[in-house]
């Protein structure tokens, strides 16, 4: 049976243009929120911006790769576009991996904020950080020394050599899987131990395990990289392999990026979260933005740890440790109260009065009323006029 990879330039230029525009614009929300809202930037807010501007990158290739030709088959193609389509689809296989490397960099960094004070769970992370550095550095210079001399990547019919293409890409994409199920699961022992309602806390487990979109990506993307491995016409079974690693790089950046727009939701949207119960009692919401969160959420006491008994991941989450959440509504209410209870500056010269400070205001103008009424002399008839 033969395999293609194929579907038209159009569609590769349409999807590829669309993701990569929807996780720009997460990730500039996202900096904005760590910038300017909870003010808190970190190490994983770099490794994020590193991956939008390479998935750019890889746009752009993708998009000049169907300009010379990919989509059509070779034997249409001129020879300077059959070259110009393979300089293009070289470039684009190692900027793949980096940005590919940075999103995960970016996932697991947000591990490290958000469960800072559990020291198992931080020799995990700092294990699978490390093998995903190194691979990262791996699948780089694979890439890009892939062909000796390395022009002849596009100049096959010049002398030169490459290594098995097959081997290599499955290699690398086998490798891949297993470090995206490593950054799937690895907080998945800790968030199960909150001590949370199951459908809060399921919920929290889901948002966290995004990226676990991007190991599907991964699987499917196999059949694509199979048919431009063994390929003999690369610029019509290119396509949907192109297709696919895009949507891997941009997926992953969009499930970095979403756990950290609470402090924008909490800003610009507050009724998204005001969740609340039949009894109209606020149900508690774990912040995900780690530190320098917005004063809204409630707090997490990392330092006590709450030992599960049932569950088939009871045993692994033991040995992380626990997190045990304060549900404490008073409190979430009065780190509410003091979030609000300044005045805001907008702009020099310009304070936006809170609703807490307009209630303080009248209750001061009751009361000097109440003490004016009192200080009054009454008048006796024969004063009256």
């Amino acid at each position: 049976m033969k395999v293609s990879g194929h579907t038209s330039g159009d569609t590769v230029v349409g999807v590829v243009v669309t993701f990569t525009v929807v996780a720009t614009l997460c990730t500039i929300l996202r900096l904005w929120t760590r910038i300017f809202i909870v003010r808190s930037p970190g190490w994983d807010d770099l490794c994020i911006t590193a991956s939008a501007f390479l998935t750019c990158m890889l746009s752009a290739c993708m998009v000049e790769q169907v300009k010379y030709g990919m989509g059509r088959h070779g034997s249409s193609l001129t020879a300077d576009d059959k070259t110009r389509s393979l300089i293009w689809f070289w470039i684009s296989i190692w900027v793949y991996y980096l940005g590919l490397g940075f999103a995960k960099l970016s996932i697991l960094l947000q591990y490290m904020r958000i469960f800072e004070n559990i020291p198992k769970f931080k020799i995990a992370c700092y294990t699978v950080i490390a093998v995903v550095a190194i691979f990262t550095l791996w699948t780089f210079f694979t890439a890009m020394f892939l062909c000796q001399p390395i022009h002849h990547f596009w100049n096959p019919d010049g002398h030169g050599k490459c290594l098995n293409k097959l081997v290599l890409w499955f290699f690398n994409s086998s490798f891949n899987i297993v470090t995206d199920i490593a950054t799937a699961i690895l907080p998945l022992p800790v968030l199960k131990s909150l001590n949370l309602p199951k459908k809060q806390r399921y919920m929290l487990m889901g948002v966290l395990s995004l990226g676990g979109a991007v190991c599907v990506i991964s699987i499917v993307r196999f059949h694509s990289l199979y048919a431009i491995a063994i390929s003999k016409d690369p610029s019509w079974d290119n396509p949907l392999a192109a297709l696919w690693a895009t949507l891997e790089v941009n997926v992953g950046i969009i499930a970095s990026c979403l756990p950290t727009l609470k402090g924008l939701c909490v800003r610009y949207f507050p009724k998204l979260l005001s969740i609340t119960a039949p009894s109209q009692e606020p149900t508690p919401i774990f912040e995900l933005s780690g530190p320098g969160k917005s004063d809204a959420s409630c707090s997490a006491s990392r330092s006590q740890t709450h030992r599960w008994k049932h569950g088939p991941m009871s045993r692994l989450g033991r040995r992380f440790g626990g997190v045990r959440i304060q549900e404490i509504d008073n409190e979430s209410q009065r780190s509410q109260n003091d979030h609000i209870s300044s005045p805001v500056d907008i702009k020099d010269g310009i304070k936006v009065t809170t609703v807490v400070e307009q209630v303080e205001r009248r209750k001061e103008d009751r009361r000097q009323s109440e003490e004016s009424r009192e200080n009054l002399v009454p008048m006796t008839p024969r004063e009256r006029t």
